[in-house]
C-alpha cells in the first residue's frame, strides 16, 4: 500500500507539474490570480489520476515482489508447495480493485472535471473576441418542429448568447409553414428572443401573410455546447460517447466517429491495464529482483514506458489518426500483448 500511495501521489504531481510548465509562459505573462491557477490544477487531477493508477500498481507490485524475493520469503512459500499463482493472488486482487475504482473514477468524476478544466483555461487565456462560435450553425429543435440557421453566436453578459443573422423554419400547424428572420437575437438559457423579426407564413403552397413583430419568442432548451461546439471526447460519459459515435456514423463523418470510438474503448482498456500490470510486474520482478533493492522501481518505469508508448502508437496513431487499426484493436492491443507475455512468463516460472 505504501508504494502504491507514494507512486500515485508522485506521478500525479509530475503530471500536474507538466501541465503548469505547458502553460507557464501565458500564466506569468497575464499575471493570473492564484485562485484560477489552483482551479486549473484541481480540475486536472482526475485526468492525471486516470493515467497514474496503472503506473502506481506497477510500482507497488514490482517493489513488493522484489522484497519478497530478496528476503527469500517467496522461496519459502514455494518450498512449502505454494504456487506463484497463489502467492500473487493478493496482488491480482488489488489490481482488480484498482481497475474497478479507475473505471468508476473515469466515468463518474473525470468527464465533468475535464470540462471544467477546459472552461477554466478558456476563461484564463481567452479574450471576448475568442468566444465567437462556428459560423453557419444549423440546429434542429422539438423533433424537427423548428430548424434554426445561425450566422454567428457570441457569449454575452450574464451567460447569454448573442446571435446575429438567424432564420427559423417552423410548422405551427398541419399544412402551414413559417419562416422568421431577424438580424439579432439572444438566448438566456430559457427563451430565444428574436428582435424586429420578419415573419412569412405559408398555407400549403400559397403565401398567406407577412408581418413584423418587435419580438418573436421561442422557449426551447438548448445547451451552450450547441452554439459553441460539442464537448470533447474526454468530457463525455460512456453513454454519451456511444450515442455520439452512432450519430456521427449515421451522418457519414467517419473520421470524427473514430476519435470518439477510440476514447470509448480507452475508458475500458486503461482501467483494465491495472489488472494486467498486477500480473505482469510481479513475474518479471521475480526474475530480476536479485539485481538490487530498487530493481522493482526500475522495472516498473521500463514496463510503463513500453506500455504507454505502445498504447499511444496503436490507439492514438494507428487507430485514431491513420485509421489503420479499428478502435477496439488499437485501444486493447497493448493490454492483450502484455497479458499474453505475462501469462507465458507465469507458466514458464511455474
Amino acid at each position: 500500500m505504501a508504494p502504491f500511495l507514494v507512486g500515485t501521489v508522485s506521478v500525479v504531481i509530475m503530471f500536474l507539474a507538466n501541465t503548469l510548465i505547458t502553460y507557464s509562459q501565458q500564466l506569468f505573462k497575464k499575471e493570473i490570480e492564484p485562485e484560477a491557477v489552483a482551479q486549473l490544477i484541481l480540475f486536472s487531477i482526475p485526468t492525471a489520476l486516470n493515467l497514474t493508477l496503472p503506473i502506481a500498481v506497477t510500482i507497488a507490485a514490482g517493489l513488493a515482489v522484489s522484497r519478497l524475493t530478496r528476503e527469500n520469503e517467496l522461496t519459502a512459500m514455494r518450498a512449502a508447495g505454494i504456487s506463484l499463482k497463489r502467492a500473487f493472488a493478493p496482488i491480482l486482487l488489488m489490481g482488480l480493485v484498482v481497475s474497478v475504482f479507475s473505471f468508476w473514477w473515469t466515468e463518474s468524476v473525470r468527464p465533468e472535471a475535464e470540462a471544467r478544466a477546459k472552461d477554466t483555461l478558456r476563461k484564463i487565456f481567452a479574450v471576448e473576441e475568442a468566444f465567437t462560435a462556428r459560423s453557419n450553425i444549423v440546429i434542429k429543435l422539438d423533433d424537427g418542429r423548428y430548424h434554426l440557421s445561425i450566422g454567428s453566436a457570441q457569449k454575452g453578459p450574464g451567460g447569454k448568447v448573442l446571435i446575429k443573422n438567424i432564420l427559423v423554419f417552423s410548422k405551427p400547424a398541419r399544412g402551414k409553414d413559417q419562416i422568421v428572420q431577424a438580424a439579432t437575437a439572444e438566448y438566456d438559457g430559457r427563451l430565444l428572443i428574436l428582435e424586429q423579426a420578419r415573419i412569412w407564413e405559408f398555407d400549403g403552397d400559397r403565401f398567406a401573410e407577412f408581418k413584423v413583430k418587435g419580438q418573436y419568442i421561442i422557449s426551447p432548451r438548448i445547451s451552450l455546447e450547441t452554439f459553441f461546439g460539442q464537448p470533447l471526447p474526454g468530457e463525455q460519459t460512456i453513454q454519451e460517447l456511444r450515442e455520439k459515435v452512432s450519430e456521427l456514423k449515421s451522418m457519414g463523418i467517419l473520421h470524427r466517429a473514430r476519435e470518439y470510438e477510440v476514447e470509448y474503448h480507452n475508458r475500458f482498456s486503461i482501467p483494465f491495464a491495472c489488472l494486467v500490470f498486477a500480473l505482469f510486474a510481479p513475474i518479471f520482478a521475480v526474475r530480476f529482483s536479485r539485481g538490487g533493492a530498487f530493481i522493482g522501481v526500475l522495472l516498473s518505469i521500463v514496463i510503463v514506458f513500453l506500455y504507454y508508448n505502445m498504447w499511444l502508437f496503436s490507439a492514438e496513431v494507428l487507430a485514431n489518426r491513420l485509421g489503420w487499426l479499428s478502435p477496439v484493436v488499437g485501444s486493447w492491443l497493448p493490454n492483450v500483448l502484455f497479458l499474453f507475455v505475462g501469462l507465458v512468463a507465469l507458466w514458464r516460472s511455474e
